[in-house]
């Protein structure tokens, strides 16, 4: 009669040469284990090596097991625990046993139980037991040296096996990766060739802009453009999403706006146009805060529609600020935004800044916001520099008011400022 730990052996060699992934293997084993040892069932249960203590939680998804499901977590605490500090484990009823009684009481479908460790270069990296749903059995030595045999032939092939799969899984993950940072590179390669690519220069003012993308690129956007002799378009908005369907969104967007405004209509029209082609042409969820206006130049007039973006900050030569404020939703979450539009005077010596929201909603470490009131103070102090200068002293504050603390959004602002020099 053929010894049964030779056969398991043979067998297991047999499994290994049709088999290279992990679970397979270790459901083999536990339906083999519990064959030879006649139990009601068999459960191996993986653990890293590193991570293993008295008090190691082994839980699913974290570690690969096999087996019986049901075992709760202070069971499986409580197990590992002891194989740490002593190897192997036989009790007729563990639930009663006097070394365990944080499981007193619990009514555990597992009952008597043997278990040991699994061993790789003297590393626990799991555990192999045996064990009956009803209580009373007494494991004989060689049901523990049955156990163990198998335990010593099994833990290498299942380390071995464990292994391939984190390596595979780690050359996904880094495929994954690298797909996505082409991607943002490519959406940070659009979304930067939207924006203009020099100030522009109107009558008494200079308009300029300034756009730091967050790593993971978003939707917001500015543009300014002659409309005429007279009229200058300046806008600005925020895109819900991430990454190139955000950015092919603001280039649509961004198409649109400049074909409805160069057609001549008045810019309530063009906004509600623009709506109209967002919520046709974007996918459900997707909508657009922007605020569109038209600086009159020659006679010192800007009229303004927003749609559900942050009020800009119109300075006056005097140092007090106005909110260009309008009603109105973001572009795509309506057919009919009810847009309003409105005018106001624009003098000489006053000035504009227009923000996306990842300006005033920036964080430092302590989770305080930039907030509006901080752009504010220095547009209100500073609001008669240049254009660029004023960019620069904006987005330097922010960074400074972030600190160590990574960039969430993408940072967007342009000022209209009067000319200097």
């Amino acid at each position: 009669m053929e010894n049964p730990e030779f056969a398991f052996i043979s067998d297991l060699c047999h499994v290994l040469a049709e088999q290279t992934e992990l679970q397979p293997i270790l459901d083999w084993l536990v339906k083999k284990s519990t064959q030879m040892l006649g139990s009601d069932e068999c459960s191996i249960k993986l653990v890293r090596a590193e991570a293993v203590s008295p008090y190691t939680v082994v839980t699913k998804p974290r570690f690969p097991e096999s087996g019986t499901q049901s075992w709760p977590t202070m069971l499986k605490e409580s197990v590992i625990g002891f194989l740490h500090r002593h190897g192997e484990l036989a009790t007729p009823d563990i639930e009663n046993d006097p070394r365990f009684p944080s499981l007193r009481g619990l009514r555990l479908t597992v009952r008597a139980l043997a278990a040991v460790t699994l061993k790789v270069d003297g590393q626990v990296t799991g555990m192999l037991a045996a064990s009956n749903r009803t209580p009373g059995r007494k494991w004989s030595k060689h049901d523990l040296q049955l156990l163990s045999i198998i335990a010593t032939h099994s833990a290498g092939v299942i380390e071995k096996a464990r292994l391939r799969v984190e390596a595979e899984k780690a050359i996904r993950l880094e495929l994954e990766h690298q797909a996505m940072e082409k991607e943002l590179s490519v959406a940070r390669e659009l979304q930067m060739r939207l924006v203009p690519a020099a100030p522009l220069q109107i009558g008494h003012w200079q308009v300029e802009g300034r756009l730091s993308p967050a790593r993971e690129v978003g939707g917001d956007f500015y543009d300014y453009f002659e409309l005429d002799r007279d009229r200058v378009a300046l806008v600005i908005a925020d895109v819900t999403g991430k990454g190139i369907p955000a950015a092919l969104l603001v280039s649509t967007v961004q198409s649109a706006l400049r074909a409805f405004a160069e057609a001549g209509i008045e810019p309530l029209r063009v906004i509600e146009q623009l709506n109209r082609t967002v919520v046709r042409s974007s996918a459900a969820g997707k909508f657009v805060t922007l605020f569109y206006a038209e600086l009159d130049h020659a006679h010192g007039s800007i009229r303004f529609v927003n749609a559900g973006h942050n009020h800009p900050r119109l300075r006056r030569a005097d140092r007090t600020l106005e909110l260009l404020q309008t009603s109105g939703f973001a572009l795509g979450m309506f057919e009919s935004g009810d847009y309003q539009m409105c005018e106001t005077a624009f003098g000489p010596e006053d000035s504009l800044l227009l923000v996306t929201d990842g300006i005033p909603d920036a964080q430092d470490a302590f989770e305080r916001f930039f907030d509006e009131w901080r752009h504010d103070a220095l547009w209100r102090e500073h609001g008669g520099e240049p254009a660029g200068v004023l960019l620069d002293r904006l987005m330097a504050a922010v960074r400074a008011h972030r600190g160590s603390t990574p960039q969430a959004d993408d940072e967007t602002a342009m000022v209209v400022a009067p000319r200097r020099g």
